[in-house]
């Protein structure tokens, strides 16, 4: 049962909507000035929802709101006002009030705006959980991810992790290979020595030797001093070949030899040097399948291949978005200073889109909605058009076919889809969706006390 108090100078007023609102199961309390409206909030601290009329006897309720949004930032505020007073109301809405309700009041109002807070407290309380999983799980060192797949591929990782032997990673592109490397790196004795993280495909051919084994001076054209290769650089530690999928056949037989024995030679040189590293390679193509077309070395492959863990893809793993959301909008509440929030409905709807690009999509998509957002919660307009057309659900308008409904019947039903997706999109608050549906907000509650009458 939520607990709701209402602030009002109308004792009349306050009845009514104790005795109503009692009836729907709600618990209420009421307080007809400041001072009481302090006292109470303070010792019911199962106060859930707090209505504000705007004049008080002994205080202005905006000044009341502004002190309970910094007191109280668990709880919810609406405001409630006369007709003259809507600016106020704005000014309310910027002060953290969640909505505001112009009087006279009517109780159906008030309850769909009692809905729409509950429905936000639901929001607020899942997005503490997820605070907690991605705390608990920065804490353990753990990557992100409490999916079935992930928590495989966390058991190997450990396992793994003390050993020596050389890793394969395979998966799509974006799906985190490059953090799994590094977390076996931090987990492993060598965790003190460097990480050195290589993309072979970004090195032209001729390059790519120089970049892992050195060279010595006047090697080549403009090797005008001796230089450290990454392999030298990571003695003692881990090093990441990435895209190792794309190394021509040629170089594929230089790097047998550090594979096999941990030594190579510099270009221009002709010492032999020594190395202790682990190595560990990833790759979005089928290794085994180019072994059987001759376009990679089967020794190599063999060499590379102590341990393989494939990486699913974010579609393969979906239980893992919500988490993942959490954690890049932590990272831009740090950036930003503003607590951005992702509501359940924009949630169903990550998680119903494909994600060809992965993980990695998949933070670029939270980067453009956080930049785009004008406050703090997160819209469906905020992300790009490929996620947008994600939430045209076929339902709306296939279904009417076989519902053998007349058109006007078919219209209404569309306009109930087109109000409730508004009002989940708008967090409950009216003004916000009325203005998503280019009506006013009026014609919104008039819309809505004829869709959805409450018993």
């Amino acid at each position: 049962m939520k607990s709701i108090l209402i602030v009002d100078d109308e004792t009349k007023l306050l009845k009514i909507f104790q005795t109503s609102l009692s009836k729907k199961n709600y618990h209420i309390l009421t307080a007809a000035n400041g001072q009481e409206a302090r006292r109470k909030v303070s010792e019911f601290e199962e106060i859930n929802i707090v209505f504000l009329d705007l004049k008080l006897p002994d205080c202005s309720g905006l000044d009341l709101l502004e002190e309970f949004v910094s007191l109280y930032p668990s709880k919810i505020f609406v405001m409630m006002t006369a007709y003259g007073n809507i600016e106020n109301a704005v000014l309310a809405m910027k002060a953290g009030a969640f909505d505001y309700i112009v009087k006279p009041v009517k109780l159906q109002e008030i309850i769909v705006v009692i809905e729409r807070a509950i429905e936000w407290l639901k929001i607020k309380e899942e997005n503490q959980i997820l605070k907690e999983k991605l705390e608990k799980a920065e804490q353990s060192g753990e990557l992100l991810g409490t999916s079935k797949a992930m928590k495989q591929i966390h058991l190997l990782i450990n396992r793994v992790a003390a050993t020596d032997a050389n890793v394969l990673l395979e998966g799509e592109s974006g799906t985190g290979k490059s953090l799994i490397a590094e977390t076996l790196h931090k987990l492993s004795d060598r965790s003190h020595s460097p990480f050195i993280p290589v993309n072979c495909a970004s090195i032209p051919e001729q390059l790519l030797e120089s970049e892992l084994f050195g060279h010595e001076k006047g090697a080549f054209t403009g090797a005008v001093s001796a230089r450290k290769g990454k392999f030298e650089a990571a003695n003692g530690g881990t090093i990441f070949l990435d895209e190792i999928g794309e190394i021509t056949p040629s170089f594929q037989a230089k790097l047998l030899q550090v594979t096999q024995s941990k030594t190579f030679i510099p270009v221009g040189s002709d010492s032999i040097k020594q190395v202790d590293v682990r190595i560990v390679v990833a790759t979005n193509r089928d290794l085994k399948k180019m072994v059987e077309e001759g376009q990679f070395r089967e020794d190599l492959f063999y060499r590379l291949n102590i341990v393989d863990i494939y990486v699913p893809s974010l579609r393969e793993r979906k239980d893992d978005i919500p988490l993942l959301v959490e954690k890049f909008l932590d990272r831009h509440r740090k950036k930003y200073g503003r607590n951005f929030l992702a509501s359940s409905e924009i949630m169903r709807i990550l998680m119903s889109y494909h994600w060809p690009g992965n993980v990695r999509e998949l933070e670029n998509a939270i980067e453009r909605a956080v930049v785009l957002c004008q406050g703090e919660h997160l819209s469906l307009d905020d992300f790009q058009r490929e996620i947008r057309e994600t939430n045209i659900e076929p339902s709306v308008f296939g279904n009417m076919k076989e519902q053998n409904k007349t058109l006007p019947e078919q219209m209404e039903d569309i306009e109930k889809q087109l109000i409730l997706k508004a009002l989940d999109e708008a967090l409950g608050q009216q003004s916000v969706a009325a203005k998503k549906l280019g009506i006013s907000r009026q014609s919104l509650l008039y819309k809505m006390n004829k869709f959805f009458p409450h018993e």
